[in-house]
């Protein structure tokens, strides 16, 4: 192990984390620092997995000459950058986040005594920076209002891919849903099939700070959304799908409808999310018709 507590190759660690790194200059270096003081006591093996056009991938190289860093298309979404390195880890178990979340004190030690039950996949905390804009509560309410604090550890349906760990084994059952990338959703239906349960743990938590745009953020919206109404589409009947076109007109109301539902029982932020209202109802309506686009016409897959 060298100094910085990343083992080298020939080593077997016990966690690998794999960050997702696209234009990520102003959070990087405390997304990465992070990493590396707690890498120090657990022997952590960090895969940055960059696409980015901001200047992030040369403070990568110049600040983080330890860390494995693997440059992808600039095409490649979050969950397709994921998906590269976790095909390069070596670890027995997997954490996922990105480079616009900084993980909070203690993250890999939470990590590594979740993973001591019987769950093989485990989820965590996202909080906001306080200081942040409308731009980016807008974007956070819309992403990870589900994962806010204050929770209980309790079984869920799904857990954040923006803070997420997994079993090696678990990861492997799911080869055939991730061929086109680590869609979160994808992933976590199959091991419910399979019958395994998702578990969220309020002590591993990060932080999210600024990860877009205005104009980012609805075209990443547009594209998820599009991605998300495809895969509906292909798994469902025509029957089903027309009933999904019909009632695309009401998403935006209905994901409103949960975001205030989570920020009133919690009592945080309520302040922060009627201010944001605005930004936010761009990126549901974004959302929206992606998801309809995708009903209307899926994205062929190439698998």
């Amino acid at each position: 192990m060298d100094k910085t507590g990343i083992r080298e190759r020939r080593d077997t660690p016990k966690l690998s984390v794999v960050v997702g790194s696209h234009n990520a200059r102003d959070s990087v270096n405390e997304c990465l620092g992070a990493l590396r003081k707690q890498g120090l006591q657990h022997g952590v093996e960090v895969i940055v997995i960059d696409n980015s056009t901001d200047g992030t991938t040369e403070i990568l190289r110049r600040d983080f000459p330890d860390v494995e860093l693997v440059e992808d298309s600039a095409s490649s979404f979050i969950p397709q950058l994921w998906e590269t390195g976790i095909r390069r880890a070596t670890g027995d178990i997997v954490a996922l986040t990105t480079a616009h979340c900084v993980p909070g004190e203690g993250w890999v030690e939470e990590i590594l005594k979740a993973h001591g039950a019987d769950h093989p996949a485990i989820g965590g905390a996202i909080e906001n920076e306080e200081s942040a804009g409308l731009v980016e509560w807008a974007i956070y309410f819309c992403r990870y209002s589900p994962y806010m604090l204050p929770f209980r550890e309790t079984v869920v349906k799904e857990i954040p891919g923006d803070n997420a760990s997994y079993q090696r084994w678990a990861l492997d059952k799911c080869q055939d849903v991730r061929r086109n990338g680590f869609w979160e959703p994808l992933v976590h239906a199959k091991l419910r099939e399979e019958g395994y349960q998702l578990l969220m743990s309020p002590s591993i938590v990060v932080r999210h700070k600024r990860s877009f745009g205005l104009l980012g953020f609805i075209e990443q919206r547009f594209h998820h959304g599009r991605r998300f109404g495809s895969d509906r589409a292909e798994r469902c009947g025509m029957v089903q799908r027309l009933v999904y076109i019909v009632m695309s007109p009401g998403i935006p109301l209905v994901y409103l409808w949960r975001i205030g539902k989570q920020v009133a029982k919690k009592r945080r932020h309520v302040a922060k999310l009627v201010l944001s209202l605005p930004v936010l109802s761009l990126f549901l309506l974004s959302w929206s018709a992606g998801e309809l686009l995708g009903y209307l016409k899926p994205v062929k897959r190439h698998w």
